[in-house]
């Protein structure tokens, strides 16, 4: 099954330059995971209901090719591109009205126990072979092996109540507006980013402190996101 949808760029989904942010493009792409999900009765709600499980990415990374400004619509597609008996991708694919392609991304998920907080089989929580699309994709997205690296701290947050979501840990789409928030206005309307992987190691919750660790090696930036000195998320972002 292929989820496609409709959907305007809202104000709120926007930057300072007025086009689409990526927080905002972040946002669609969590939506677009959970809304096929949703169709395919897999979704985090079935999860919790029925099989006493709940879904947690693991990795995400997009690329962008070009800028879309408020009010302009975009065409929405979204499809498991690859299941394994621990792990499922999803694809979000963005579009404009010339049918040109404005992101591009993979999301990795799994599904954890909810009492034993151990990986499930994707088999166990309703994933069936019969959900996997063969689509015609001329693009492609390898996730990152990030490597040890030493990396300064340049900020340190507290988890607040709205940064939690309906699993009650720290909503993946926060670790972004997190990671972001590194950045000046300046440099954000100076700098174009062409590719944006998260991969998150380990859940965070209300009122955790999260030190955030950024510098840039090898002409990309690095963040890390850590919690009593253990990795929760990382980041890489190509300009």
């Amino acid at each position: 099954m292929i989820l496609s949808a409709r959907q305007k760029v809202s104000i709120s989904m926007v930057g300072t330059d007025g086009n689409l942010s990526i927080v905002g493009s972040f946002q669609i792409i969590q939506d677009a995971v959970t809304e096929l999900a949703g169709m395919l009765k897999i979704d985090g709600g079935t999860l919790r209901d029925k099989y006493n499980a709940l879904w947690v990415f693991t990795k995400t990374r997009a690329k962008f090719f070009k800028k879309i400004g408020w009010n302009k619509e975009l065409a929405i597609t979204s499809y498991i591109s690859f299941i394994s008996n621990a792990k499922i991708h999803i694809n979000v694919v963005l579009k404009d009205d010339y049918g040109e392609v404005v992101l591009f991304s993979k999301t990795e998920m799994c599904a954890l126990d909810i009492e034993t907080q151990r990986i499930r089989k994707t088999s166990s929580v309703g994933v069936e072979q019969s959900m996997l699309e063969r689509a015609n994709d001329t693009i492609d997205i390898a996730f990152t092996k990030f490597a040890e690296v030493e990396l300064p701290t340049v900020e340190q947050v507290i988890v607040k109540s709205t940064n939690i979501d309906f699993s009650r840990h720290t909503n993946n789409t926060e670790y972004i507006r997190l990671v972001m928030d590194t950045y000046s206005v300046e440099e954000m309307e100076n700098k174009v980013i062409k590719e944006f992987e998260i991969l998150y190691a380990n859940q965070s919750f209300e009122k955790d402190i999260l030190d955030i660790r950024k510098a840039n090696v090898d002409n990309k930036d690095l963040v890390l996101i850590e919690k009593n000195g253990q990795a929760v998320a990382k980041c890489e972002i190509v300009f």
